[in-house]
């Protein structure tokens, strides 16, 4: 039912804060920094590397994309549409939905400090790879 890998450049936008949510994307090589914006700024909350996951808040919720999501490298992603994401979700015992939704629920939450006080720690992505010219054009990417 995934509708299989697909190749991205460099810097291409995956999807964009806000947009509603259609798929969730596993990385399968590459890096993805995924960015919140706070007032004028982007701020990197965390780079997605291989086997990690993004899109997944907005799947479990069902509300928008939390944040955006663009490739720092050439990038191959798995895309999983919603409504395969939710057939498997709803068949899951109750209490492995409530686990997931907490985590996912405290993740946004420190997603939003981080990004509300503009913390760019190298544990979320490397200075050298989120530059200012890089955030430039990514604010290109989104607007």
């Amino acid at each position: 039912m995934l509708q299989g890998k697909f190749p991205l450049d460099n810097k291409k936008l995956i999807f964009k804060e806000g947009e509603t949510a259609t798929k969730l994307y596993m990385v399968k090589s590459g890096e993805v920094i995924c960015l919140k914006q706070s007032k004028d700024r982007l701020v990197p909350i965390f780079t997605a590397k291989e086997n990690d996951i993004i899109g997944e808040n907005a799947m479990v919720s069902g509300s928008n994309y939390s944040y955006s999501a663009v490739t720092n490298s050439m990038v191959e992603l798995i895309e999983i549409p919603a409504s395969h994401f939710s057939t498997v979700f709803r068949e899951a015992p109750e209490w492995l939905v409530e686990l997931t939704t907490t985590m996912l629920n405290r993740f946004q939450h420190t997603a939003n400090l981080i990004a509300e006080n503009r913390i760019i720690h190298p544990s979320l992505v490397q200075e050298d790879k989120f530059t200012s010219e890089f955030e430039i054009e990514c604010k290109k990417m989104l607007s």
